[in-house]
């Protein structure tokens, strides 16, 4: 085992004993960790992911939240570090992009379909 990867794992667990005295922290060690995407593939939350990336930001969470941070502190944190990105729910216009656009296009859409079926329907006057 690499030193890095044991010093991760000693991090971890030293605060996830901290966390455990507060239920209260352990809730939001478990809502940051799935409020942010690992930078490894952007693909996983960091809650989810099994990486060595992934494992460092777990142990930097809650060891931050046993620091006393706040959430956004936490968060505002890992933008500067990796930019918006690293966000599941983007926060202002880029969640308007993200959210709203795609139901206006679909919105769009079947009202579309919902004209074209009438004009089918409707009867051919005979020639």
């Amino acid at each position: 085992m690499s030193q890095r990867t044991a010093l991760i794992i000693f991090g971890l667990a030293a605060a996830l004993a901290l966390a455990q005295n507060d239920p209260n922290a352990q809730k939001r060690v478990e809502k940051l960790e799935n409020s942010l995407l690992a930078p490894c593939c952007w693909a996983e939350t960091v809650a989810r992911h099994n990486s060595e990336v992934a494992a460092q930001m777990r142990a930097e969470i809650a060891q931050f939240v046993a620091a006393g941070r706040s959430d956004r502190e936490i968060l505002d944190y890992y933008k500067q570090r990796y930019g918006e990105r690293i966000l599941v729910e983007p926060e202002g216009a880029r969640w308007w992009l993200m959210n709203v656009v795609p139901l206006i296009f679909l919105a769009l859409g079947l009202a579309s379909v919902f004209f074209v079926l009438k004009r089918w329907r409707k009867p051919r006057p005979a020639s």
